[in-house]
């Protein structure tokens, strides 16, 4: 069900509003993104992961609703690849800046910080 739900909505466009979390923002239309004056270069699967994240910033995701609402319906790989781009997000996102945005909530999945980290 919720891969269906995610084709639905990816079937029905983005949000091109700009969205942000204290911080660190994202324009979804650009596909940029920044801390605070800064601009974060990210691939654009890093970006949909982050996109992902940043509009259900304080929600608690696990990996499969992550590739449910990211990867393709019909991705069959490895649901550790969500662990390969957090980590990836956070060295871009978060270690230059002395931040912790995105939260491991143990045995549940991830979190993104409502103020930014």
């Amino acid at each position: 069900m919720a891969r269906i739900r995610a084709l639905l909505r990816r079937s029905s466009g983005r949000d091109p509003a700009p969205v942000g979390a204290g911080d660190l923002r994202i324009d979804p239309g650009q596909r940029r993104v920044w801390r605070a004056e800064t601009e974060i270069l990210l691939t654009s699967r890093q970006f949909d992961v982050l996109e992902f994240l940043i509009r259900r910033a304080g929600q608690v995701l696990s990996k499969t609703e992550i590739v449910a609402g990211v990867w393709d319906y019909g991705f069959e790989g490895d649901l550790n690849i969500v662990e390969v781009y957090v980590r990836r997000l956070r060295t871009r996102v978060d270690e230059p800046f002395g931040r912790n945005s995105i939260q491991t909530v143990r045995g549940a999945g991830y979190r993104l910080a409502t103020d930014g980290g």
